[in-house]
């Protein structure tokens, strides 16, 4: 029912003469009422020209007649939208009418309201192409903006075949996904490993759509981890390590150069290589891993594997450990090819000690095996399991320090202080 007061009882009128206006009985008896209602229809219809005295006269002198109250003009006509389904009715059809004068032009919601009224409102319509029906003139027939489409998804394989998510786009005006015919399409395309059913009931059922989720998983493979070798001494050796006093001083006599070992003790172990674990694609199809590469046995010169750990290294005899061209060699005697003084630093070893050059004085050589000296000791200290032999003699002014289990020899023995268990020549 029309909520306008006046319908039927006024008329505008666009003829070749001009706009006309015409009023009713029922305007004029309520003339003083109804004249701001007039004007109010009047100005929206945008006529050009409206000649206000026209109107003011009309209602003044209460006329019936057709008024003239604006020159000739088009009659303004809104934009119409025209639309309908195909003979399948699996499809929208749309056709924009332009205004004419001053008419509004169509819009959106005047498109949204055409496809509602056909039942059509859940189809998927092409928006942009809309838009440029209702900004342009060169539509003039029905064109196709939106269709019928059933809810689709999309299956993603991760590039290692281990991991598969699913990606749901909904229904527009059609049927949604069935679980079922997932599961049938993963099984046609080979899929069958770790599918999970319930997350795809799940995704269709509570509508998630346009998110990629993980349906299948398979599982990755494990590498294998290459063989190492624990080494229980010092790699390094060689390079000074002085000792740091209990007052922080440094003592440039103690570099720690020489590592000894007794017989027994630990000096590497072999950690074997371990073998890959196999993934698997969400095909079925097994992952080859990488596999673990080994490294052998240590084992070099005076050494031999531990009773109880076939991985396990210990040192056949005393001496200093060494690793050569990877191996651990245990070294009985160790070789001094000059001096021993602050390029050494003091000796302290389990074995042999074979020293070419001089003791300088102010150092200490320990050893549990013999001594060799090829020069002479100077003020120095010397402890000495085995035998001692100087090629040249012990000059100690009265400060050198000499202690063996075993005989001393030397060239010449002045002001030194020697305890020896065996002779002394």
């Amino acid at each position: 029912m029309s909520s306008n007061p006046l319908d039927g009882k006024f008329k505008i009128e666009y003829l070749p003469t001009g706009v006309h206006m015409t009023l009713s009985k029922e305007i004029i008896a309520i003339k003083e009422k109804a004249k701001p209602l007039v004007e109010d229809i009047i100005a929206r219809k945008s006529i050009d020209k409206v000649d206000q005295d026209a109107v003011d006269n009309a209602f003044a002198q209460g006329t019936t007649s057709p008024v003239v109250i604006a020159p000739p003009q088009p009659e303004p006509v809104d934009g119409k939208v025209l639309a309908k389904l195909n003979d399948l009715e699996d499809e929208v059809l749309l056709k924009i009418e332009p205004p004419m004068g001053k008419g509004r032009k169509a819009e959106m919601k005047d498109v949204m309201e055409a496809v509602k009224k056909l039942g059509a409102e859940s189809f998927f319509l092409d928006l942009d192409k809309i838009e440029s029906m209702l900004t342009s003139f060169r539509y003039r027939d029905f064109i196709p903006v939106g269709e019928k489409r059933d809810g689709s998804f999309e299956i993603i394989v991760s590039k290692d075949s281990t991991e598969a998510t699913m990606t749901l786009s909904p229904p527009f005006g059609g049927d949604p996904v069935d679980p079922d015919y997932v599961m049938k399409y993963l099984a046609n395309g080979g899929m069958k490993t770790g599918i999970k059913k319930d997350i795809i009931e799940k995704m269709i059922r509570d509508e998630i759509y346009n998110e990629a989720i993980v349906i299948a998983v398979g599982s990755k493979p494990a590498d294998g981890e290459d063989g190492m070798i624990e080494y229980f001494f010092d790699t390094d050796a060689g390079k000074p390590k002085p000792s740091i006093t209990e007052e922080g001083e440094v003592d440039f006599k103690e570099l720690n150069l020489f590592q000894t070992v007794k017989k027994g003790d630990p000096v590497a172990r072999k950690i074997p290589a371990k073998q890959g674990v196999p993934g698997m694609t969400v095909y079925g199809e097994e992952i080859t891993p990488r596999q673990g590469k080994d490294v052998t046995m240590p084992g070099g010169l005076n050494t031999q594997p531990d009773k109880n750990d076939p991985f396990l290294v210990v040192a056949a005899c005393d001496g200093q450990p060494k690793l050569q061209n990877n191996k651990v060699n245990i070294i009985n005697v160790l070789e001094i090819p000059g001096d021993v003084d602050f390029s050494t630093g003091n000796i302290n070893f389990t074995g042999t000690v074979h020293i070419r050059g001089n003791i300088i004085s102010g150092f200490s050589v320990k050893a549990m095996g013999d001594i060799q000296v090829g020069g002479c000791i100077e003020m120095a200290t010397i402890e000495c399991g085995g035998k001692l032999t100087v090629s040249q003699g012990i000059v100690g002014q009265e400060k050198a320090l000499v202690m063996t289990r075993g005989s001393v020899t030397a060239k010449v023995i002045d002001k030194a202080t020697v305890f020896a268990d065996g002779d002394i020549f």
